[in-house]
């Protein structure tokens, strides 16, 4: 009863290659759920496709992608696991002057400055008190770490920044907009681009997801952990919370038409329809009820129905699904 994810190897793989060539130096990001493909899947595309070094978000993800990757692993957030001291290839970022004060001696270090972003990083007024650190501590330092915002941001803000570095610095980079016009301005600095989504996900027409038909049912009554009342066909398919269904991030469009597709859901959510990511013929199933942990029930209308082991077309959000199997064609 499997959730899966089938991908157009060729499609995906021809995209994969192509930003990997156009851009010298790029860092792939696998964290989290791996983008919905897994953390040591993606390892491994890493290491077919040549890079010389991968990002993980977390300390605790490095031991899960070492097994299919050979090549340095970057630790993007600012926890750190002594475990990986042992690991020579392990760059840990430092985004505090207490913690760089405090580190292991023997760690890699990329100090993280701190951008409009403000999340994590060392302010650049600092910037001299952290390379006394480091030269004081002898700590072995791989480079400076920035971690712009998705939106645009004043470019003099990046050109100030960038001018203060020492000359001939690796800057690892997230969210670079106008990147050619920022290495034009900065020739000596050697740029690496951590990319994560638009790698990963960049070619969504490679991507396709399916959920299988487990049970149809015509009920002419109740059904479901509620008891809702039902007069017509209810589809049990596979997928629930725990692989991500019915998950959705916070709205961020702020836009009227976002706030007007807001109300609407509402509305919808009012007259006692729940629509889900499940699509039969294009259009979109309405859940029953909430899904339930690992499968969904479903209302389907109309003479057209699935059949046991039919395949339903899925939209989800990749990095907060987790999928039963992936199948690369």
């Amino acid at each position: 009863m499997p959730l899966s994810l089938h991908v157009n190897g060729q499609k995906w793989r021809s995209h994969l290659s192509a930003m990997v060539s156009a851009k010298p130096g790029l860092v792939p990001v696998i964290k989290g759920n791996g983008y919905g493909f897994g953390l040591e899947f993606l390892a491994a595309e890493s290491n077919r496709l040549g890079v010389s070094a991968i990002a993980v978000g977390l300390a605790s993800e490095v031991a899960q992608v070492r097994k299919a990757f050979a090549g340095e692993i970057i630790v993007l957030s600012p926890d750190h696991n002594a475990n990986n001291l042992s690991d020579s290839k392990v760059l840990q970022t430092i985004s505090t002057l207490e913690l760089l004060r405090s580190i292991d001696a023997k760690t890699n270090v990329i100090v993280e400055i701190l951008t409009p972003l403000n999340r994590h990083g060392i302010n650049i007024a600092d910037l001299a008190t952290a390379l006394s650190i480091v030269s004081d501590r002898g700590l072995n330092l791989r480079g400076f770490a920035l971690h712009l915002p998705i939106a645009s941001i004043d470019s003099s803000w990046i050109s100030s920044t960038l001018a203060t570095l020492p000359e001939a610095s690796t800057v690892y980079i997230s969210h670079l907009h106008d990147g050619d016009q920022v290495r034009k301005q900065f020739p000596k600095i050697n740029f690496c681009e951590r990319i994560g989504t638009s790698l990963w996900l960049g070619t969504d027409s490679a991507l396709e997801v399916t959920a299988t038909v487990l049970e149809n049912r015509n009920i002419q009554g109740t059904a479901g952990y509620r008891q809702r009342r039902v007069r017509g066909h209810v589809i049990v398919a596979s997928g629930g919370t725990a692989h991500g269904i019915g998950l959705a991030a916070p709205q961020s469009d702020n836009s009227l038409l976002g706030r007007i597709k807001i109300l609407a859901s509402a509305l919808e959510l009012a007259l006692g329809k729940i629509r889900s990511p499940y699509r039969l013929d294009s259009k979109p199933l309405n859940f029953l009820e909430p899904p339930h942990m690992q499968c969904s029930l479903l209302v389907c209308k109309g003479s057209h129905q699935p059949k046991v082991g039919d395949e339903l077309k899925v939209r989800v959000r990749y990095t907060t699904t987790t999928f039963d199997q992936v199948i690369v064609k």
